[in-house]
């Protein structure tokens, strides 16, 4: 066995898949999540993953009010919040076993790697807590008022985040308990909430690929990358 290996077996490994949102801004009276894509539902494609690299020992699921009676034999399937914030929070709380490090995902990003999960829980493992980043090629602007630019900041100092996020558990934990105390219920990700525990974030690596799907014109380019990489053309692990 490689040390990374001894590393996980170790320790044990929780995953969030975040399915809870209802899609306002993708356009359909179905949830993004739950469209098909390429043969599948869009949450389809990250579970998968997750299930295929066996890194995991415990994964919940957090779902619309109408989508609970979803099954998925060996899985853990809750009711999400009327929030992210919310729903991971929840999920956190669901956990049947005594979860070491958990890693949370948002399920419209069907094409997360096996790469990206293994680096995420080794990440963890070694600093407690991770983001998954990319680098920007698009110039940020500074626009409080949405009207007029305030500031241009130089785009080397920025990354994109993508998910999974990865934490310890007693962290994250510990992160949203002190965000709920402090009037906090609307966080757009965990690592915010455990930034302000003044906790390091290390950086993991992700991918251009690893695309969220927001919008109607998201999926179709999902749809094309989907065609393209299993083709013949392309072949990625």
């Amino acid at each position: 066995m490689s040390y990374n290996g001894k590393m996980i077996q170790e320790k044990l490994i929780g995953a969030v898949l975040l399915m809870g949102g209802v899609g306002t801004r993708f356009g359909s009276c179905i949830p993004k999540q739950f469209h098909p894509l390429s043969g599948k539902k869009v949450y389809q494609h990250a579970l998968d993953t997750m299930l295929a690299s066996a890194l995991f020992d415990e994964i919940i699921l957090t779902v619309p009010p109408d989508y609970i009676d979803l099954h998925h034999e060996n899985l853990t399937i809750i009711q999400g919040g009327k929030t992210r914030q919310e729903s991971s929070f929840l999920a956190l709380q669901a956990f049947q076993k005594k979860i070491d490090i958990v890693l949370i995902h948002d399920a419209v990003r069907p094409f997360v790697s096996k790469k990206i999960l293994e680096d995420n829980v080794l990440g963890a493992i070694q600093w407690g807590a991770v983001d998954t980043c990319i680098a920007t090629f698009d110039t940020l602007v500074h626009a409080p008022n949405k009207k007029s630019i305030s500031s241009i900041p130089p785009r080397e100092q920025f990354l994109r985040g993508q998910t999974p996020q990865t934490f310890r558990m007693d962290w994250i934990l510990q992160a949203h308990e002190k965000a709920l105390l402090d009037g906090i219920e609307n966080a757009t990700d965990d690592c915010q909430l455990v930034l302000r525990q003044d906790r390091p974030i290390h950086i993991v690596q992700g991918e251009e690929r690893n695309l969220k799907i927001t919008t109607e014109l998201d999926l179709l380019i999902a749809e094309t990358y989907f065609a393209t990489t299993h083709s013949g053309y392309c072949n990625y692990k």
